[in-house]
């Protein structure tokens, strides 16, 4: 009788089919809860830091100007001395160049560190390599190396091509300076281009994108601008990220820029022509503004 009645307390004990699936529904209703907000928690803590980073970039950049009768460094990593490059191209241990278009040796964090190390920012007092990268850039990989990028900003070339001091820059609160690039090579090359109007190059005739932009936070990316402040902005036209999903899934097209050529000519087919927001901020934003309209 008593080996009974312990099977009996044994059963009672146990889950029954039931409990077991309102338990699971219970876990599976708090993963849906809690994933998501990590998942947001972690993308709000990146793009404050990325802030921070690109605020601190930013303010080096315009008070290297105020300290060089108006003259800036320059968004070219190719410069001379002469014209004061932010950051040079990523450079290997023994000194040897990294090219941006081979597969092998892949390009470290450490190269490009290198890099960075011998551009005038770092000089000015930019030293922390991790004020060069947004934590949010996770989601590159270069076409050729395979390999994740370090830098992950960029100043747009019309700041040196265009206009060399700070006093031919109108309205300096409205002109950016760092954006957050997404080249898809090895790493950010060269200045950070954008097609303008009166540019015999663009076939559009309009402000258009030219070199890639990474959306590292959510809808929203990072602006520098030439007053020495930074700021979130939302990207306002689901164009700009259907844009940049195309180019990451389509690496055939990275050496042919982001805005033209290769099998981007397609996306510009299907393209929304009414989606013009973003591309007329960012127009509004560059440094140097022309008269001429063809």
């Amino acid at each position: 009788m008593t080996k009974g009645k312990d099977i009996e307390m044994i059963r009672k004990k146990g889950f029954t089919l039931i409990e077991l699936l309102v338990v699971i529904a219970i876990i599976s209703l708090l993963l849906s809860i809690i994933v998501p907000a990590v998942k947001m928690a972690k993308r709000k803590a990146a793009s404050a830091s990325c802030l921070t980073n690109v605020k601190n970039l930013t303010l080096a950049w315009y008070s290297y100007q105020g300290e060089n009768d108006g003259r800036f460094m320059s968004a070219d990593p190719t410069a001379t001395d002469a014209q004061a490059p932010w950051i040079r191209h990523p450079v290997r241990e023994d000194g040897t160049p990294c090219l941006s278009n081979s597969s092998f040796p892949p390009v470290t964090d450490d190269d490009e560190k290198r890099g960075i190390a011998k551009g005038k920012m770092y000089e000015y007092g930019v030293d922390n390599f991790n004020t060069y990268h947004c934590p949010g850039d996770t989601y590159r990989k270069s076409k050729y190396d395979g390999t994740t990028f370090f830098r992950s900003y960029s100043l747009p070339s019309a700041l040196g091509k265009g206009v060399s001091r700070f006093h031919q820059i109108t309205s300096p609160s409205t002109r950016y300076t760092f954006v957050e690039e997404g080249e898809g090579r090895n790493y950010n090359f060269g200045a950070w281009e954008f097609y303008t109007p009166w540019d015999t190059a663009n076939p559009y005739k309009a402000w258009y994108w030219r070199d890639p932009i990474s959306i590292n936070h959510g809808n929203s990316g990072i602006l520098g601008f030439c007053d020495g402040h930074a700021e979130v902005h939302v990207w306002q036209d689901s164009d700009t990220k259907a844009r940049i999903d195309f180019y990451f899934s389509n690496p055939s097209i990275h050496d042919y820029g982001f805005g033209s050529g290769g099998l981007n000519a397609l996306f510009d087919i299907l393209r929304d022509p009414k989606q013009t927001n973003d591309t007329e901020y960012m127009g509004r934003g560059w440094a140097v503004q022309s008269s001429v309209r063809k």
